[in-house]
């Protein structure tokens, strides 16, 4: 199968629309200096590919890595100005930004964008001429070091618009940018190499991990475990040698270095090189700073004006995925955000409500996303999926699988409890909404065991390590108690299952008619489950069955 044909099933199996346009160079085009591929040029005739209709068009560089949301940056305000581009690294250093600008003719002070990420203004570009000027230039014979970035400088001088660092994160400076949105390997070697840049190795690892989701996942070469410890050392060597460097790159572009545990989110036990967590003393730090702990549920049991000023000031509140359901404007008190992980990371990345979600969070006191994982099919998502927030990790695998019923999965609320009871924290921890029951507005899901968590939590309650709404009256089995105080426990017991089983029998002989009346609306559904499309999930499953044979 050719490239073209790849294309166009990756769009229809994802439901979007790449065009892969045929690009032939004039005869006249002479060749690129030094390391750089011919195919860098082509971007000098980007006008010539521009619809009528198109208003703004972003241009990025093949080794470019989308960590974020690119859509803000078409909002952006260009001031009049034809582009938007981030300044080269190399400002950074004034001595080489000074010499570049003295050799460009460029105005001292104007800086030196990077042309691997601009944003076009098209009517701006289609009245300026300005890849004209970039052809005329490559096309006089004159020599630049940097071929067409030199050139595009030029072209554009006193028309372009700086962007934040996020929008082109380059290879040098990206320890120092915590808010990346675009990553860019400028260096020799890319993440799709060999052997990759010194110190890049866990960037090349999410590049690696979101291109094996396409047609194109061989395109990268596989690192051995020699390979990996070898570009470490590597790493170390070149960190060595380049100290000033890097401080000087350090005191532009950031007061300071990246936590390993932000920069490279995850779990220490997962056997991951890319993420790692906080251990179990510094959780506990964390929690224990607190005098409640309010768990809340995205249920209709859930009061939240009430639990807005029910609470003391130094309560954490944590909320789970989809608060859309309970919020309706920002939360003002201290707050995570659980983020649960599914098979394509992050669910709320994945369907890309990120946005949506932390509109609800913009207060200072929002202490950031809390990306968990559950199970082994279940996977993190990088610290520039969540545009810009702080994100926290906790791998709660090895727990969750020793105290779950094996054929189900947990709520997310559950996961949480179970933690944090294994922590044993001192903050008296609070279940908000916790009903577990089905609504007209909300389901609730068959994969995870309702019965054994609501029993989990009721025996916690009795014995004093959680509080709730739900917990609060006393129980059936309580008033039976109060009513035979003479009656043994097992006694009540056996009363209450015999109960139940009458209960149950009558309920399941209900169900066999309901079953048998809705046979037809039944079928019909599954007529129109196999008509729609598939989802990412379920196409992911497929290829992982497909893979397994």
């Amino acid at each position: 199968m050719d490239q073209k044909a790849r294309v166009a099933t990756f769009n229809v199996v994802n439901g979007i629309d790449i065009d892969v346009v045929d690009f032939t160079f004039p005869t006249d085009t002479p060749e690129t200096a030094g390391r750089w591929h011919k195919s860098t040029l082509a971007r000098l005739y980007l006008d010539k590919l521009m619809g009528e209709k198109l208003e703004r068009v972003l241009y990025l560089d093949a080794d470019i890595l989308a960590v974020g949301n690119v859509d803000p940056l078409f909002d952006v305000d260009l001031n009049g100005k034809a582009i938007g581009a981030v300044n080269d690294y190399l400002i950074a250093f004034p001595d080489k930004i000074g010499r570049l600008e003295r050799e460009l003719g460029l105005d001292p002070g104007a800086g030196y964008f990077n042309a691997g990420v601009f944003l076009m203004d098209c009517a701006a570009i289609r009245a300026g001429g300005f890849f004209e000027t970039a052809r005329s230039l490559l096309r006089s014979g004159q020599c630049f070091a940097s071929n067409d970035q030199d050139i595009l400088n030029i072209a554009f001088r006193g028309m372009w618009q700086r962007l934040d660092n996020r929008w082109n994160v380059q290879t040098g400076i990206m320890p120092y940018i915590r808010n990346a949105v675009l990553l860019h390997f400028t260096g020799r070697r890319k993440p799709w190499d060999f052997s990759v840049q010194a110190g890049q190795s866990a960037y090349a690892e999410i590049y690696s991990n979101m291109l094996s989701k396409t047609p194109w996942s061989g395109f990268v070469s596989q690192r051995s475990a020699i390979r990996k410890a070898a570009d470490y050392l590597l790493a170390l060597g070149k960190r060595a040698g380049a100290m000033n460097r890097s401080q000087q790159l350090k005191a532009h572009f950031g007061a300071s270095e990246i936590p390993r545990a932000e920069r490279n989110p995850g779990s220490e036990n997962s056997g991951s090189h890319v993420f790692h967590t906080r251990g179990a003393d510094a959780w506990r730090a964390f929690f224990n700073r607190y005098s409640h702990i309010v768990l809340v549920a995205n249920s209709e049991a859930l009061d939240p004006q009430r639990m807005r000023t029910e609470f003391p000031g130094d309560t954490l509140f944590v909320f789970f995925n989809k608060v859309y359901k309970v919020l309706d404007d920002s939360f003002p008190g201290h707050a995570i955000l659980v983020a649960r992980s599914g098979m394509m990371g992050a669910n709320i990345v994945h369907r890309r409500e990120v946005d949506e979600v932390l509109k609800f969070f913009t207060s200072d006191k929002f202490l950031g996303v809390l990306n968990i994982r559950t199970a082994p099919e279940e996977h993190f998502s990088p610290v520039g999926a969540f545009n810009g927030a702080t994100v926290m990790y906790s791998d709660l695998e090895t727990l969750i699988s020793e105290h779950y019923p094996p054929d189900k999965i947990p709520t997310s609320g559950f996961a949480l409890v179970a933690w944090m009871r294994e922590l044993q924290l001192t903050p008296k921890i609070v279940l908000a909404g916790f009903s577990g029951k089905r609504s007209e507005r909300w389901k609730v899901f068959d994969v995870h065991d309702w019965t054994f968590e609501r029993t989990f939590f009721r025996l916690l309650a009795r014995r004093g390590i959680i509080t709730s709404a739900e917990h609060a009256t006393p129980s059936r089995f309580d008033l039976l108690t109060r009513h035979f105080p003479d009656a043994k426990s097992e006694e009540i017991q056996a009363a209450i299952n015999d109960a139940l089983s009458t209960r149950l029998d009558h309920a399941l002989a209900l169900i066999d008619g309901l079953v048998s009346l809705t046979k037809w609306q039944r079928a019909l559904d599954q007529a129109f489950r196999k008509a729609r499309p598939k989802t990412r999930k379920q196409r992911a499953l497929d290829r992982e069955k497909k893979q397994a044979s």
